[in-house]
């Protein structure tokens, strides 16, 4: 878990926004750009093809929980990118805070239901269940499940917490609460995410390889006419997305806490916020199952 993300506009004390003023806007408003028409498409091309199969099964109510955290975390875009293009927020401190929550939010609930997706159908490889074992009100419990654990844990962390300094309500500024990294509670609170996601991330990134590795070696060449092994290979398509969109920014984070200071931070900044839009491009993994590159 990290403070919410932050970005440095002109006039901002201590710090060379010249760099930022350029790229950094360029970069964000293209990546959220992309992402917002993206994930857009891929939700609601998805939705519909979720409403007219109308399948109960548990994988696929995970999905429609990632389908509804995609469109939050969508909706909330537009905000981010007028105050990149505007360079000034417009919608006060609450809504500031709320978006910030947003994105943040969304990453972890993302990364819970990518992991479930992903242990359930290894636990089905390795016979420890069955699909006819798991019917939709097991899918629903699981997903309650996951909702009030990360509002429990998450919630009040990011939204309650992060940004109550009365410094930051002071200018039209949003996403600048990276001040808050220099508390004990949140450093230790960070680390801890930081080692248990590269952790989980890296123990079942193994075992899918070696799982698909022994599958393609009993069914080759035929092994994409079984559904078992493209099962599997969506399972490490969702562990890819996590290490392409989510690790980079947990990575990186280690080094931004190691060496922020509020002189100088300019490019710790920059970097950190580039690393924050990245999180949002795993929206588009619905364009890719509907553009048939994961079948």
């Amino acid at each position: 878990m990290e403070p919410i993300s932050m970005t440095t506009l002109p006039n901002a004390s201590n710090t060379d926004q010249g760099h930022c003023k350029g790229q950094c806007r360029v970069i964000l408003i293209t990546l959220y750009g992309v992402v917002l028409l993206g994930g857009t498409t891929g939700t609601v091309l998805m939705s519909r093809m979720m409403f007219k199969r109308k399948s109960q099964s548990m994988i696929a109510m995970i999905v429609v929980n990632i389908i509804v955290l995609h469109s939050v975390l969508l909706v909330s875009l537009p905000f981010r990118l007028s105050y990149y293009i505007l360079e000034v927020w417009e919608f006060g401190t609450f809504l500031c805070r709320l978006v910030s929550s947003i994105l943040y939010g969304h990453m972890y609930v993302t990364f819970f239901f990518y992991v479930a997706i992903v242990i359930l159908r290894l636990l089905i490889y390795f016979k420890k269940l069955h699909m006819q074992q798991l019917q939709k009100c097991h899918a629903v419990v699981l997903s309650i499940v996951i909702w009030t654990m990360s509002g429990l844990i998450f919630l009040p962390i990011l939204f309650l917490q992060y940004g109550i300094n009365p410094s930051y309500s002071k200018q039209r500024r949003c996403f600048e609460f990276y001040k808050d990294i220099n508390r004990r509670e949140f450093i230790i609170l960070n680390y801890s995410m930081i080692v248990i996601m590269i952790t989980t991330v890296g123990v079942l990134f193994l075992i899918q390889m070696g799982v698909i590795l022994q599958q393609t070696k009993a069914l080759w060449p035929d092994m994409w006419a079984h559904q078992d092994y493209r099962a599997q290979i969506k399972s490490f398509f969702f562990l890819l997305v996590i290490v392409v969109c989510f690790i980079p920014h947990h990575v990186f984070r280690v080094h931004f806490i190691q060496n922020y200071s509020e002189i100088d931070n300019s490019e710790l900044v920059l970097y950190n916020e580039i690393f924050v839009a990245l999180t949002t491009v795993c929206c588009l993994d619905m364009v890719c199952f509907i553009g048939g590159v994961i079948h």
